[in-house]
């Protein structure tokens, strides 16, 4: 496990968003390479331009967690809505605690701004206005029905009233947007962020033990959009831990598959909502879309510089010994130890857990239906018969890693 930046990480999870819809294809980074330019125009120090690059990246998060109509970013629910889920998804982090007060009041207008500051300082409601802008601007001319030029957009910004966006926040995005290299930077597909945004930020890594308490918190992400995934995540990585343990796998192996564990299911951002939630069995184009999410896992870790080395353990949970998984169909000879133990995790898992369509199974079941599996040659046998000779033990550190989700859960819809 190496070294990851947070940059890297949360442009990683970013990513991940541009698979719900074509309409929002990357938005969130357009958004946050135009907040990067106008901070420099601004004069905004390292601190402040990191905070708005991190909240033009996750902006519309909660969106994601509403499961809101997203073509041409056309909400159906009260723009604060979503605006407020984002925030409260964000906010726990202490290196995204800021951003998320900028994620609260992206749609809210100057003027509400000014005359009801509340408890958040007067600097960061002026960069929630300034993402409100850039995500305007990126609306104007990439979504929506009527879409704009360059010159359009540029027209309709300086024209916008004071009470919707602040003065300075108009004369900069005047002023940078002038020069060509602003919408070039935020046309530019191919270059790593990093490059297209520059120096202005503060490019901090998180080590090794600061990681894995981000993983957890990206595991709410993705788990907190539905009640029946709202545990999922950690009673897959407690699980995983516990067997690569008795599998004698090496602590930071053990650090490693709990990152995995944590990560495996972050294509589930891509997946609608109300699939998560179907009361009933999946239409084959429906099942299609759900598939997908371990090959968006995947994308997305590899994009990650120091994730490369989990993502195969993360993002093949869904292959199978004998070739029938997916994405890629890989057999035996292809799955590593990591894999395998994930992959009867997850499964244990998941028919432990209650779905939509049906109630969690009991110990006896589950001990049937994995020893199904691995005589169909879908699971490996070896990994199988250590959680059954284990099962107390791994079952009950499962059960209270699901119970402590679940507490977080609730606490996180009651707020």
């Amino acid at each position: 496990m190496e070294n990851v930046y947070l940059l890297d990480l949360i442009h990683g999870i970013s990513s991940a968003l541009d698979y719900v819809s074509t309409s929002v294809t990357g938005h969130h980074r357009r958004v946050a390479v135009a907040s990067a330019s106008i901070a420099t125009t601004l004069g905004l120090d390292s601190d402040n331009t990191t905070d708005l690059i991190m909240a033009g990246l996750l902006h519309d998060i909660g969106a994601f967690s509403l499961d809101l109509k997203l073509d041409g970013l056309d909400f159906d629910a009260d723009l604060t809505e979503h605006s407020l889920v984002g925030y409260r998804l964000l906010r726990e982090h202490p290196l995204l605690h800021r951003s998320s007060q900028m994620v609260l009041h992206h749609h809210t207008p100057w003027q509400d701004l000014q005359d009801n500051p509340g408890e958040i300082a007067k600097e960061t409601l002026f960069l929630s206005n300034v993402l409100n802008l850039m995500d305007r601007v990126d609306i104007l001319g990439k979504v929506g029905i009527k879409v704009f030029d360059r010159e359009h957009i540029r027209s309709a910004i300086s024209n916008y009233s004071h009470v919707l966006y602040a003065e300075d926040a108009i004369d900069a995005f005047m002023e940078v947007s002038k020069e060509p290299m602003f919408w070039d930077r935020m046309e530019d597909k191919e270059s790593p962020m990093r490059e297209i945004i520059g120096t202005g930020f503060h490019d901090q890594y998180i080590p090794q033990d600061q990681l894995l308490d981000f993983s957890r918190f990206f595991s709410q992400i993705i788990d907190f959009r539905s009640r029946h995934t709202a545990t999922h995540s950690q009673g897959v990585a407690e699980t995983a831990v516990q067997l690569a343990k008795l599998a004698g796998m090496s602590e930071r192996d053990q650090r490693r598959m709990r990152l995995a564990g944590n990560l495996h299911d972050i294509g589930k951002l891509a997946v609608p909502v109300r699939l998560l939630d179907k009361p009933a069995k999946l239409e084959p184009e429906e099942y299609s879309t759900m598939q997908n999410h371990a090959s968006v896992c995947e994308n997305v870790l590899r994009s990650v510089p120091g994730l490369e080395n989990i993502s195969d353990w993360a993002c093949q949970h869904h292959e199978r010994l004998n070739g029938k998984g997916y994405p890629h169909g890989l057999d035996e000879t292809n799955l590593s130890k990591g894999s395998r133990i994930l992959a009867v995790a997850d499964v244990y898992t998941a028919i432990s857990e209650d779905r939509p369509y049906r109630d969690g199974m009991p110990p006896k079941k589950v001990h049937s239906v994995l020893d199904s599996m691995v005589d169909s040659g879908y699971l490996d046998g070896n990994i199988v018969n250590l959680l059954m000779d284990n099962f107390e033990l791994i079952d009950s550190v499962r059960l209270m890693a699901q119970s402590r989700a679940l507490s977080e859960f609730k606490r996180f819809r009651s707020k």
